[in-house]
């Protein structure tokens, strides 16, 4: 049988991290947080230490979260000012800690180096950059307009520079993407950097209100085998967030490609609960990797702007 763990519950995330923020350009998505905290627990040390460099690190409520899972010092970068300000207010250590924190800037835009810069103090290693950048695959016309969900036309667009920094770090990385972001095209990347992937965390998710406005891109995906949607559940456009737990090439980890992320998502797409029943069918074949199913609540409230 496949290796396969289920979660019924938020287990990082607080009570507090579960309100809306209510700050007009601060990311809400609690599903995607969460499995952007597991990925970033499956990479750390066991026993806890360790340092996470967080890309596009948003509320906040990621980093504080990653250090309540075990992190030593978990640095946040973003280029939002007031989502900088809400995570300092919120969710940054005392000074006299340093335990959490965050800086301004736009990873895209800067070298392995100048990010680590933005950090004051020591970095305990090891050294693992996470990041659960814009990953909706939208038409051209509308990619702009919603800049903390547009992933480009293959929800792909940060992929090369987060997993750039990792690379030139020497870190283990932990990435999040939505089934419907090419995931073959995102194991390429992942390989061809020098990663493969260690454990997958999955999660079925409505689509958010403005990628039902403007469905083309990922339908069309759909239409050419790069995208898996969850049409069988509650919600007839739905999708899987992944996680993906990714240890360097000079790791352990056995190479797999592909073919077997796509299997598993077309495979738990043929469930029709959240339990995502189909993954325990009889002959279902073991998976190369821990399989780790979140069945969440979407949160009422979705702010993604």
């Amino acid at each position: 049988m496949p290796h396969i763990s289920r979660v019924t519950a938020y287990t990082h995330l607080t009570p507090h991290d579960l309100k809306p923020p209510g700050e007009p350009e601060v990311f809400f998505e609690p599903v995607d947080t969460e499995i952007g905290v597991w990925v970033a627990a499956d990479l750390l040390p066991p026993g806890g230490g360790g340092t996470v460099l967080d890309l596009g690190s948003g509320s906040g409520a990621a980093a504080a979260a990653m250090a309540r899972a075990g992190a030593a010092r978990v640095h946040g970068i973003d280029s939002g000012e007031q989502t900088l300000r809400y995570a300092r207010t919120h969710y940054a250590s005392p000074p006299s800690d340093g335990r959490v924190t965050f800086a301004l800037g736009d990873f895209a835009l800067m070298s392995a180096q100048q990010l680590l810069a933005t950090a004051s103090g020591p970095l305990p290693q090891p050294l693992v950059v996470t990041s659960n950048p814009a990953y909706v695959p939208l038409p051209p016309e509308v990619d702009e307009a919603r800049p903390s969900i547009s992933g480009g036309a293959d929800g792909l667009k940060w992929a090369g520079a987060i997993t750039g920094h990792a690379q030139a770090l020497g870190a283990d990385l932990g990435l999040t993407i939505g089934s419907y972001s090419t995931p073959r095209h995102a194991v390429a990347v992942l390989t061809e950097a020098g990663y493969r992937i260690a454990a997958v965390t999955l999660c079925p998710l409505p689509f958010g209100d403005f990628t039902r406005r403007h469905p083309e891109r990922v339908l069309a995906l759909e239409e050419e085998g790069e995208a898996v949607l969850w049409r069988s559940g509650p919600d007839p456009l739905a999708y899987f967030v992944v996680g993906l737990a990714c240890r360097r090439a000079d790791s352990d980890v056995r190479p797999v490609g592909a073919k077997e992320l796509m299997d598993l998502l077309h495979s738990a797409a043929r469930s029709t609960t959240t339990r995502l029943e189909s993954l325990d069918a009889p002959g279902e074949r073991p998976y190369p990797w821990p399989v780790r199913l979140l069945d969440l609540a979407p949160a009422t409230a979705r702010h993604h702007w």
